[in-house]
C-alpha cells in the first residue's frame, strides 16, 4: 500500500536531490548579488534585532581650524559623532511564489500511470526553485533600489498604490534634505515649459547647474557627481543653450552656422562627455525601471505595470563616496519540520519553501527588512528643471 503522506507530494524535494535548500541558494544563487544598484550605500555590518531606526546625520570629514583661546584656558574639545535628525521603523518587505494543486496533480497523474513520477520531473522542479528563488532575490534588490533612487531624486520614499499596491500605502519616509537645497524652476525659467519640449524663455541651463554645484563647494565638498535619470538627460539635450555649450567645447572653431548640424547628428555619450568638460565634473545615469503586481479591475486580471526608481527632469548633487548605509532587521527564523529555510546576504533576506496539506500548494517566500537611510542630508542639493 502507497503511503500518500505529506512527502509523497512534496514535489520541491526531488529537485533537490538530498541537497539542504541552503546548500541550493549558496550553490547556485550568490551571484544574484550583481542585480542589486544602491551606489553609495552600504549594508550596515551589524542586523538590528528591533524595528526601529535613527537617522544619524555625518560629517564629510572636515578638518576645521584649531579654537583661539587666553593663555590659561582649557582646549575645546571637538566632536565627531553626528546628531539624530529623526527616527522610525524600517518596514519588512515580503512576496513568494506558489506552485499550486494543478501542477501537482499533473504529476500525481503521471506518477498513478507509470508508478513513478516523470523523468524531467525533477529537472522542472528544480528549475522552478532556481527561478523562483532567484526572481524572489532580484526583486529584493530591485526594492532597495527604488528605495535608494527615491530617496536621492525626491528626498523621500513613500508607499502608495502604484508602487505597492497590495500592501501599506501613505506611509513616508523623509531623507531629510534641507529645503534650502531644492531648488525648483519655476514658469519661464524652466528649462521646458511643456511635454513638446518648449523651451523657457528666460531658461539657462548650464547657469542652474553651474550655480548648485556653487552652492555645495561653498560648505566645501570638491569632489561631487551629478546624477540624474535616462530619460531626463536626453531630453535636456534638445534645449538649445546646452547644444550650443557643448558644441563650442568640441568645435570652439567650428562656423556657428554648421554647429546645429553637427551637434544634430551628434550621439547622447559624445554629448555627455562634453557637458562633463564644461561642469568639471562626471554625470552618473540612472536607467533604472521596476516593476509591480497589481490587479487591474478594468480587465479583471493581475497586470505587471512599470515606473522609473529615479525622478524625472530632476539633476541631483551628491558628494562623491558614501551617501548613507542600508539599515537591516535580522530576521527570525522559526523552527519547521514542514519547512525548508534558507538565508541569502549575509542572513538579511529569509527564503523559506513550505507545503499547505489544506490547499495542495507549496510556497515559496522571501522576508527581508530592510532602509535606505541617507546620512549627509545637507550635501545634497537637488535641481527639479521642469
Amino acid at each position: 500500500m502507497d503511503i500518500r503522506d505529506y512527502k509523497f507530494y512534496d514535489l520541491i524535494a526531488n529537485g533537490f536531490a538530498d541537497m539542504p535548500y541552503q546548500e541550493f541558494v549558496d550553490t547556485f544563487l550568490a551571484d544574484t548579488q550583481s542585480d542589486l544598484d544602491v551606489q553609495g550605500f552600504s549594508f550596515d555590518p551589524d542586523m538590528q534585532m528591533d524595528f526601529s531606526y535613527a537617522q544619524v546625520e555625518a560629517e564629510l570629514g572636515l578638518v576645521t581650524m584649531a579654537t583661539y583661546v587666553d593663555n590659561y584656558s582649557p582646549a575645546v574639545y571637538k566632536s565627531r559623532d553626528g546628531f539624530t535628525i529623526q527616527t522610525g521603523n524600517i518596514p519588512r518587505m515580503k512576496h513568494g511564489y506558489a506552485l499550486n494543486e494543478k501542477i501537482l496533480r499533473e504529476e500525481m497523474i503521471i506518477a498513478q500511470r507509470t508508478g513513478r513520477f516523470s523523468e524531467n520531473m525533477a529537472r522542472r522542479m528544480r528549475d522552478i526553485m532556481f527561478d523562483n528563488t532567484r526572481d524572489l532575490i532580484i526583486g529584493n534588490y530591485r526594492s532597495l533600489t527604488y528605495q535608494r533612487h527615491q530617496m536621492v531624486s525626491t528626498g523621500q520614499f513613500t508607499l502608495n498604490s502604484n508602487n505597492n499596491p497590495s500592501g501599506i500605502k501613505n506611509l513616508t519616509f523623509s531623507a531629510k534634505i534641507p529645503t534650502a537645497n531644492v531648488t525648483t524652476l519655476a514658469s519661464t525659467a524652466k528649462w521646458f515649459t511643456d511635454a513638446n519640449n518648449t523651451e523657457g524663455s528666460t531658461s539657462d541651463p548650464i547657469k542652474n547647474l553651474k550655480d548648485t554645484q556653487s552652492k555645495l563647494e561653498d560648505v566645501g565638498v570638491e569632489a561631487y557627481h551629478w546624477e540624474v535619470d535616462k530619460r531626463s538627460l536626453e531630453r535636456a539635450f534638445n534645449h538649445s543653450k546646452i547644444k550650443a555649450a557643448v558644441g563650442l567645447k568640441l568645435y570652439p572653431l567650428a562656423d556657428q552656422a554648421n554647429l546645429a548640424g553637427i551637434i544634430a547628428n551628434m550621439g547622447v555619450d559624445a554629448m555627455k562627455l562634453a557637458l562633463e568638460g564644461i561642469l568639471g565634473c562626471s554625470i552618473n545615469v540612472i536607467n533604472s525601471i521596476v516593476s509591480v503586481d497589481k490587479f487591474d479591475t478594468s480587465i479583471g486580471k493581475n497586470t505587471k505595470p512599470q515606473m522609473r526608481s529615479f525622478a524625472d527632469d530632476t539633476w541631483v548633487l551628491v558628494p562623491d563616496g558614501s551617501l548613507g548605509t542600508i539599515k537591516t532587521v535580522e530576521p527570525i527564523v522559526v523552527p519547521d519540520p514542514a519547512a525548508r529555510v534558507a538565508t541569502f546576504d549575509g542572513g538579511r533576506t529569509l527564503l523559506k519553501q513550505w507545503y499547505d496539506i489544506k490547499t495542495n500548494t507549496q510556497y515559496i517566500e522571501s522576508e527581508h527588512t530592510s532602509l535606505v537611510v541617507i546620512d549627509k542630508p545637507r550635501y545634497i542639493y537637488r535641481l527639479v528643471t521642469a
